[in-house]
């Protein structure tokens, strides 16, 4: 089954052990909420990802190269099938990162209500997995994205910002 990944904050929010009380009482710690912020009317952004590591790298990396500065990327991998579960809308539209194919790879969860995100949390706890790629880690990916012509040169002046 194809998974799907969404860029977080800070991966600890979404540690089970720690939302495990919670969980047993039905509930949900609000905290991963907030990694969930929806857009454009009930849109959420997230990427397919195959069965491949370098996938959940190739798109971590696109999305360090969205934010201000090259950092750890954290994100949570969750199977698509949790949508269903969810009742939870897929609609494919191509993202704005910097790097082609990964914008190829990008869908929008839609419609979504409270209710939804609250599920959709409270599955991804439960069934889901989260990770982080260390800037050192972005920063050689972007390195072999410019050299294979995967990025634009114009990547060159945000790499050059966080190298000493």
């Amino acid at each position: 089954m194809p998974r799907l990944m969404r860029m977080v904050g800070k991966v600890n929010r979404w540690f089970k052990s720690d939302a495990q009380p919670l969980l047993d009482a039905g509930d949900v710690p609000a905290d991963p909420l907030g990694d969930l912020r929806t857009s454009n009317n009930g849109k959420l952004s997230v990427y397919q990802v195959g069965q491949n590591l370098g996938d959940v790298e190739r798109i971590a990396r696109a999305l360090a190269l969205g934010r201000d500065r090259i950092d750890n990327v954290g994100f949570v991998l969750f199977d698509i099938s949790l949508l269903e579960k969810a009742s939870i809308e897929l609609d494919q539209t191509d993202g704005k990162t910097l790097d082609p194919a990964v914008n190829k790879s990008h869908v929008d969860l839609i419609n979504l209500t409270g209710n939804k995100l609250v599920a959709l949390t409270r599955l991804i706890l439960l069934e889901g997995e989260t990770g982080t790629v260390l800037e050192k880690r972005i920063v050689k990916l972007v390195e072999e994205g410019l050299d294979s012509k995967e990025l634009p040169e114009k990547v060159r002046q945000k790499l050059s910002k966080t190298q000493p």
